[in-house]
């Protein structure tokens, strides 16, 4: 095989071992194991979550047990159907490089049989690693976000190769063949439907089954990802290849940004500081006659993608996690934001969409500039491109906020938003990802009936990068023992929390107990 990018990352992942993982990211990397665990616990609840299982149950013994069910399939099913519940309700975490844990951290935990702790964490990390990085160098292409399923392609292939320990050719090769035929996202399934629910899924069973296609003697190309109409020449407009570097020294894993509600991260800053205003100062829903959402272009382009697919209390779970009125209005009525505003009963409250109906969007420029200056989500490759570059991208960007004409309507707006990203390219110095932040800012501010304005602003959501670290991890406890003790009791899940915190150090034998412990017992899996 010839020295291509996917040889170099697969001699470093065949290589790598945990004690070269810097503590940091080892630690990181369990708080995405607690995120991910509660995002599949709370899909499983969900009103998807048994037609999920009825969809894809497993038709015979495997040498996995789909978690939480502890129900035998193979594991590339088990992963397939995990994966489909921590997608439904949007309840994960993103890095720098993507959306990577619903592949990264469940398929080490389908093959968990027989490993210990600190394989399944290496195998994580080392997914993380090579899928981000892949990912990055496309970041300035059409499709990023989880829209970007060829993410979990990569990271389910790395992920059991590593397992597996295989060599660096055929972790190559494996990686390859996983990237033969990426999948493309569309809006009407992503945001219309409850295809959405399978969108990490899908290509996750074919990048564990690619391991196998290659293990049996099947060959993948040697260019698929780098020649002249590979992967980079079709996903890439302007490749950021400096992103494949820095091994053993920049880890996007330690990038990570938490979510603490169940939604697209472009919300959680709105959401963040409608809970500072209305439990501050007791706003009841009746007192309010309009609120303002400021925000930056990320969440003004989720929400003009996702509005053409609201239909009202008969709205999908996929689009409502998309749309800013729907969410602001659940947060004031319920005072939080919870897997219960995502269910049927909530959904069809006339209340909810009454006070929606006074919620209205608006782009700020500075807000958007201050997302697209940082590092995450794709500031880091803005900086690399050239200024031209990046002016092209401002003026694609101001169309999301204006549409096309309307570019034209607000030229002061979209001049301010087009000078500042070519301001900020250009940059050379070396990439250095240790003091990375993501700030999704919004600022609401609440009209009350009686005259008065509440305004409340918010940079970093609440469990995102900047946020401070230790606080992560006592989010991520919270979010594990909130979305465990329902399904599996207050001392299972207290219990399983510990275990996990513990994970690098766990042998095979104790890997096998927590499983059992963190599943549903076997009386409630009964008589659901």
């Amino acid at each position: 095989m010839n020295r291509t990018v996917l040889l170099e990352l697969a001699s470093w992942a065949s290589a790598l071992k945990l004690a070269y993982v810097p503590r940091r990211v080892r630690e990181q990397a369990v708080n995405q194991l607690l995120s991910m665990l509660a995002a599949v616990y709370s899909g499983y609840d969900s009103d998807l979550g048994a037609p999920i299982e009825r969809a894809f149950a497993s038709h015979g013994s495997g040498a996995a047990r789909i978690f939480p069910t502890r129900v035998d399939a193979p594991p590339s099913h088990a992963a397939m159907v995990m994966a489909s519940w921590s997608m439904v309700l949007d309840y994960d975490d993103v890095m720098l490089g993507g959306h990577a844990g619903h592949s990264s951290v469940l398929v080490p935990l389908a093959m968990a049989s027989g490993h210990s702790g600190s394989e399944l964490l290496l195998a994580q990390i080392v997914a993380n690693e090579i899928a981000a990085r892949i990912n990055m160098v496309c970041a300035l292409g059409s499709t990023r976000g989880q829209m970007a399923t060829h993410l979990h392609l990569i990271a389910a292939a790395a992920a059991k190769a590593k397992l597996e320990r295989l060599d660096a050719e055929e972790f190559a090769a494996a990686l390859g063949f996983a990237l033969s035929y990426p999948s493309q996202a569309l809006y009407p399934a992503f945001l219309g439907s409850d295809a959405k629910a399978l969108c990490a899924g899908w290509p996750v069973r074919a990048g564990m089954e690619s391991v196998d296609a290659v293990r049996a003697g099947l060959r993948a190309s040697d260019d698929v990802l780098d020649g002249e109409r590979g992967f980079f020449a079709e996903r890439a407009r302007v490749p950021m290849r400096e992103f494949l570097g820095g091994l053993y020294e920049r880890w996007h894993t330690a990038t990570n940004s938490f979510k603490i509600h169940p939604v697209c991260g472009y919300l959680c800053s709105a959401i963040d500081a409608t809970l500072d205003l209305v439990r501050q100062h007791d706003v009841a829903a009746e007192d309010i006659a309009s609120v303002d959402v400021r925000s930056s272009i990320f969440a003004i382009g989720m929400d003009a993608h996702s509005s053409p697919y609201l239909d009202g209390p008969r709205s999908r779970i996929s689009t409502l996690t998309f749309s800013t009125p729907f969410v602001i209005a659940s947060s004031i009525l319920a005072r939080d934001f919870t897997p219960a505003q995502l269910k049927r009963a909530w959904i069809e409250d006339p209340r909810v969409w009454e006070l929606a109906s006074r919620v209205r969007t608006r782009h700020d420029v500075a807000l958007t500039l201050d997302a697209l200056r940082a590092d995450i989500p794709i500031g880091a490759a803005l900086r690399r491109a050239s200024r031209l570059q990046a002016a092209a991208f401002g003026w694609s960007a101001a169309k999301t906020a204006f549409g096309s004409s309307g570019r034209l309507r607000h030229p002061w707006q979209t001049a301010r938003l087009v000078a500042g990203l070519a301001a900020a390219a250009g940059v050379r110095r070396p990439l250095d990802f240790t003091r990375s932040t993501k700030p999704l800012g919004a600022r609401v501010e609440i009209r009350l009936a009686d005259g008065r304005t509440l305004t409340r602003a918010a940079s970093i959501p609440r469990g995102f990068a900047g946020w401070d670290h230790d606080d992560v991890r006592q989010l991520m406890r919270t979010k594990f023992l909130s979305a465990a003790t329902p399904l599996i009791g207050r001392e299972r899940a207290a219990g399983s929390l510990a275990m996990i915190e513990d994970f690098e150090h766990l042998k095979p034998s104790t890997v096998a107990r927590l499983l059992d412990l963190a599943s549903l017992p076997l009386r409630v899996r009964a008589a659901r």
